[in-house]
């Protein structure tokens, strides 16, 4: 099992050292190479990688093969501790073939077996500890490679993985959307700069850093450091250059005509970096006190937060999931992001059932029209199987949960979503025992070439759900039955619905119900 004590550094070993010696503040890419040699026997537990001490795990065996995740453990770096994480392969007494495939140390991957001869690898990386800044949308990142095994067990190659793909309305490709146009620099004058400073803080001389207006509102943001490049922030009279970054502490004012107030923005911040459309402050916010962006301010709609577009986004996650809103149910829908559940990662219950994304996955949008929500739901699926006798739970269905009213006997109401004759649904209320009828939840189903499609108004009223900006608990999942009278996997998403009074949203409104602590 131990490589040769005279053996020279691996990959893993000397990527070690570089570590701890230059303080990397990145992960450690996994050395190209297998952590063992090809004919290693793999025994579950501690293991030595090429001296280097790590772990070796046994995840299944299908046909003549066993896979195996090994950790090689390289020790404290920068955001806690620096690993290199491999995916490799076994005969079944546990003797190392040779196919080798280095993971992500910083991402959660989920290798399994599809069948004897093909491997699948399901990752989802929130990016963290590397990304704290709200922009709005959830972060979560999912992608699924599948890997065809060679016969003789010494190698992996890529092989077709799809997919799925949705129909929305209103859709369009990422970065096509007209972005915003950034303000033209202004000038400070000597009395607005004076009328600034009175606000500040006294102990601190603060300096021009921008000026920046539009719609009627204007934010000039002053520093006590100087640019490290651009305008010179030193005069009474600056015109803004951006790209720039500067130091902190900082001050900010809001201008609307006449009127100068002190604005809150930058907070804790440590230092700005100013671009033609925001302010992206940076703070002591990572692990172990590392610098990280916190949020974005945008400069061409002074006041207002810096958030991603939603409309044709397709995410993987709802937390946080805006809820748009427009006069008409299509008009509001086209604006709302796209969460997708196409992977094991989002399968809740009954993994050994599910056979991969034509046999379930699905796709939701939700918005608000008036005092009702609109959801549209596309569920990809090889077997569609309607309400038959019974309550409905073994049959083809949506679940639904919402938080209920603090005097509610329930904290949450549960709503199933039943397929019935003639393209209606039947909503009823799972959260006791009694399933009554919602009758106030309407909706339409129809076939698709590779499913169903649903679509749902919901009254906020029936559903006990308040206009908060504060984010409220949501969940969405679609329930699986091939074999009428069994319910065979469930998947879907937990999240949180944030009810924007516009989006988006304004930094006085973001300040009120702003989850992160910093703010």
């Amino acid at each position: 099992m131990n490589a040769p004590r005279g053996a020279p550094l691996s990959p893993g070993a000397l990527a070690l050292a570089l570590c701890l010696g230059l303080g990397s503040t990145t992960a450690l890419a996994a050395a190209d190479e297998p952590p063992v040699a090809k004919g290693t026997v793999l025994v579950e537990g501690p293991i030595d990688t090429l001296n280097i001490p790590g772990t070796a795990k046994r995840i299944s065996c299908e046909g003549p093969f066993c896979l195996w995740l090994v950790v090689e453990e390289l020790g404290p770096c920068f955001y806690g501790l620096c690993t290199n994480k491999f995916m490799v392969l076994s005969d079944l007494e546990g003797k190392f073939m040779g196919a080798s495939r280095s993971l992500d140390s910083w991402t959660e991957s989920t290798p399994r077996f599809i069948d004897a001869e093909h491997v699948e690898v399901v990752s989802r990386n929130t990016n963290y500890p590397f990304t704290a800044v709200d922009d709005g949308l959830d972060p979560t990142q999912v992608s699924r490679t599948v890997l065809k095994v060679s016969r003789d067990g010494t190698r992996f190659t890529q092989a077709p993985s799809l997919t799925p793909t949705w129909t929305k309305p209103g859709s369009r490709r990422m970065g096509s959307s007209v972005a915003p146009k950034p303000p033209e620099p202004r000038v400070v004058s000597a009395e607005l700069l004076a009328r600034a400073r009175a606000l500040c803080p006294t102990d601190v001389t603060f300096n021009p850093v921008d000026y920046a207006c539009g719609d009627g509102t204007c934010l000039l943001l002053l520093t006590e450091s100087e640019p490290k490049s651009g305008p010179d922030a030193g005069r009474e009279e600056a015109t803004a250059k951006p790209t720039f970054e500067v130091e902190g502490p900082f001050c900010s004012v809001m201008v609307k005509g006449e009127d100068v107030e002190l604005a809150s923005l930058g907070g804790d911040a440590t230092s700005v970096r100013v671009t033609p459309t925001g302010y992206a402050f940076s703070g002591p916010v990572g692990m172990r006190g590392s610098t990280e962006v916190m949020e974005w301010v945008s400069r061409a709609r002074p006041g207002y937060m810096s958030f991603s577009d939603t409309e044709g986004v397709v995410v993987n996650g709802s937390n946080p999931y805006p809820v748009r809103f427009a006069e008409s149910a299509k008009a509001a829908l086209a604006l709302a992001p796209t969460v997708q559940a196409f992977t094991l990662a989002h399968v809740t219950w009954g993994l050994a059932d599910w056979k991969g994304p034509t046999d379930l996955a699905f796709a939701w949008r939700l918005a608000r029209v008036g005092e009702a929500l609109a959801l549209i739901a596309e569920v990809h699926d090889d077997k569609v199987v309607p309400l038959g006798k019974g309550t409905g739970l073994h049959s083809d269905h949506l679940e639904l949960t919402f938080p209920r009213p603090s005097v509610s006997p329930s904290h949450t109401i549960k709503v199933g979503v039943l397929l019935t004759a003639g393209g209606k649904v039947e909503a009823r209320d799972w959260t006791g025992e009694a399933n009554p009828v919602l009758p106030s939840i309407q909706g339409t189903w129809r076939k698709r070439p590779h499913g169903y499609e649903v679509s749902l108004t919901l009254p906020l009223a029936a559903l006990g759900v308040e206009k908060s900006a504060r984010a409220s608990y949501f969940s969405l999942a679609v329930s699986d039955a091939d074999a009428r009278g069994k319910q065979e996997t469930l998947m879907g998403h937990d999240g949180e619905l944030r009810f924007w009074t516009e989006y988006p949203p304004s930094i006085a409104e973001y300040r009120g119900s702003s989850p992160w602590p910093w703010n």
